[in-house]
């Protein structure tokens, strides 16, 4: 999935989260790092083209160990033991990420090193990937302007 449709989908996932167990402000600065750190072992990605990433990517492979839940766990559980509420967030982003790239026709392997890979039948950056992006977006512009509005009157 595209860098944007990643964002966009974690938006919509904490706003869904924060209706039900009103989380602090903050949680959604880590839900949104995660969503991108994912793919920090692709030098092409938004946020894997910083030099000070490449020691990294040259030790790991696209959809590989980052793209896991054993990842996404240590790395919560490293920043939760500072924050509960960071790890939280920045779980909800990684496993949101993780879930769209299933999705994908490249598929995931969630129970790395185990070789099982779980695919799907979208196309990155295809239509079907496009319409999503689309209905999110317009989804996020709705509840921000409904609590905008909100505060409002």
């Amino acid at each position: 999935m595209l860098f944007r449709t990643h964002i966009v989908f974690s938006l919509a996932v904490w706003f869904v989260l924060n209706y039900f167990l009103v989380m602090p402000i903050y949680v959604l600065f880590f839900v949104l790092l995660a969503t991108v750190f994912v793919d920090v072992d692709i030098k092409n990605s938004r946020f894997g083209n910083h030099w000070f990433f490449r020691p990294l990517q040259f030790m790991t492979r696209h959809r590989g160990v980052l793209h896991s839940l054993v990842a996404g766990i240590l790395l919560s559980l490293v920043i939760g033991a500072v924050s509960l509420w960071a790890g939280f967030g920045f779980f909800v982003g990684y496993v949101s990420h993780l879930f769209l790239d299933c999705l994908t026709r490249g598929g995931v392997r969630l129970l790395w090193p185990f070789p099982w890979k779980i695919k799907g039948f979208v196309r990155s950056g295809g239509i079907f990937e496009q319409v999503v992006f689309v209905l999110l977006l317009l989804g996020d512009i709705f509840v921000v302007g409904k609590v905008v509005l909100g505060y409002l009157f």
